[in-house]
């Protein structure tokens, strides 16, 4: 029974670390946007997702509310995408973002253009939850079938590959010594 609830453990873990990295790495997606907007939020709710309130436009500290900034887009095959276009400031997830006055004034002349553009952009959206994925930059492309490939995530998945082989081989390297070191200890007494 211990042995399932350690597996179960583990799984967890790797489920728990490869969610904060879909959250956190930035995805790429080609859109045409449709309209920008500005619209005052109530945070109390999901507020883990979104940006910290000295980073917002306008916080109201008593109530909770603040304005945020909303890019309306949709995909090529007219499935509709809202994201969100806050600063990340100095806070998590590090992308020391503070121009999304400059990005909402882009993604309005987007809109004018009827352009397809590529947003990169990081998180998750839920409707039922109210969580908008959150912009971070955006170019205009050719058109829909614009391909991007998305390298950071590629690395980063790499590098945490490497870093579990390697702490897992230290694992094994550490607990092979301590038994040994532990087999000579019983052998003197």
């Amino acid at each position: 029974m211990m042995r399932y609830i350690k597996i179960l453990l583990r799984v967890l873990v790797v489920a728990l670390a490869v969610a904060v990295f879909d959250y956190t790495l930035p995805s790429t997606d080609i859109v045409r946007v449709v309209g920008t907007e500005v619209v005052r939020t109530d945070l109390s709710s999901g507020s883990f997702f979104w940006a910290s309130p000295d980073t917002g436009t306008g916080t109201d500290q008593q109530t909770g509310n603040r304005d945020v900034r909303f890019i309306n887009t949709v995909f090529e095959d007219g499935e509709a995408r809202v994201y969100r276009n806050e600063d990340t400031g100095w806070s998590w997830p590090p992308y020391f973002k503070f121009d999304s006055g400059n990005l909402h004034a882009e993604a309005q002349n987007a809109s004018i253009d009827q352009s397809w553009v590529a947003v990169r952009h990081y998180g998750w959206r839920m409707e039922f939850l109210s969580i908008y994925p959150n912009a971070l930059s955006m170019r205009v492309v050719d058109g829909p079938d614009a391909g991007s490939f998305n390298w950071i995530r590629i690395v980063a998945a790499i590098l945490l590959a490497v870093f579990g082989v390697v702490v897992w081989r230290v694992w094994v390297w550490l607990r092979n010594w301590l038994a040994d070191v532990t087999d000579r200890v019983k052998a003197r007494f």
